[in-house]
């Protein structure tokens, strides 16, 4: 069962620029603070003169519920003002948080075929269900497929093609060079998509076609998962 949501303060250990415009931010855990993979928080930040979209955001947990030590999102900084504050958060800033929230999540009891079609930023639950999966060396059968425009956008393609093995399959897409995600790398990748869960993330966009592709494919509605990432 999903543990109910909490309230806390946090307080920003470490930042790590991935690409130019996207960064990982690593926030003390609380020992109190449990959550399953592929949940999401809500932080709130103090800006004199917010925009339009205001104070909070909502940000998929990147971390693993196995690293005790951090908690994790990773996003871009783009324009927003929420976006440009928390760039700009000096280490040893808190910030308020609140979480987990979503049924977005791997359910390690169910041993069908998992199949995590990303686009860009969308791969934030897919990196913690696979670092947890690895931790708790659950065998799982796992496969990744994440859509990147250009090889400057990739995140995390070192630390997850090193978690590959027999049960755990990568496969990063660059769109520029490669095409999109279409029917024949799904079936390249996956001989049992009709047996397997699919979990869909990324921009809108890239969620309804992927939707509309696993379904032409002969997926059940009621093996598709899906979250869209709207605008940052």
């Amino acid at each position: 069962m999903p543990n109910p949501p909490q309230s806390f303060t946090s307080r920003l250990i470490k930042k790590e620029e991935l690409t130019r415009d996207t960064y990982s931010f690593y926030f003390e855990r609380a020992s109190t603070f449990e959550f399953i993979p592929g949940q999401y928080i809500k932080m709130v930040l103090n800006i004199e003169n917010p925009d339009d979209r205001g104070t909070s955001r909502f940000f998929s947990i990147a971390s693993s519920p196995t690293e005790k030590e951090h908690l994790m999102i990773t996003t871009r900084i783009l324009k927003s003002s929420f976006k440009k504050t928390l760039g700009s958060l000096p280490i040893g800033s808190e910030v308020q948080m609140r979480g987990p929230h979503g049924t977005f999540v791997l359910d390690e009891q169910d041993t069908k075929g998992k199949v995590y079609l990303a686009g860009g930023i969308g791969i934030t639950p897919a990196r913690s269900m696979l670092v947890y999966l690895r931790d708790k060396k659950i065998a799982i059968p796992f496969t990744l497929m994440v859509s990147f425009s250009n090889r400057n956008e990739i995140i995390f393609q070192e630390e997850l093609n090193a978690l590959s093995d027999d049960a755990r399959k990568v496969a990063y897409v660059v769109t520029s060079e490669d095409g999109r995600i279409d029917e024949e790398k799904i079936s390249k990748n996956v001989p049992d998509l009709l047996d397997s869960l699919f979990y869909i993330s990324g921009p809108g966009g890239f969620v309804e076609a992927m939707e509309k592709l696993a379904k032409s494919m002969g997926v059940r509605e009621e093996n598709i998962k899906s979250e869209d990432f709207p605008g940052y």
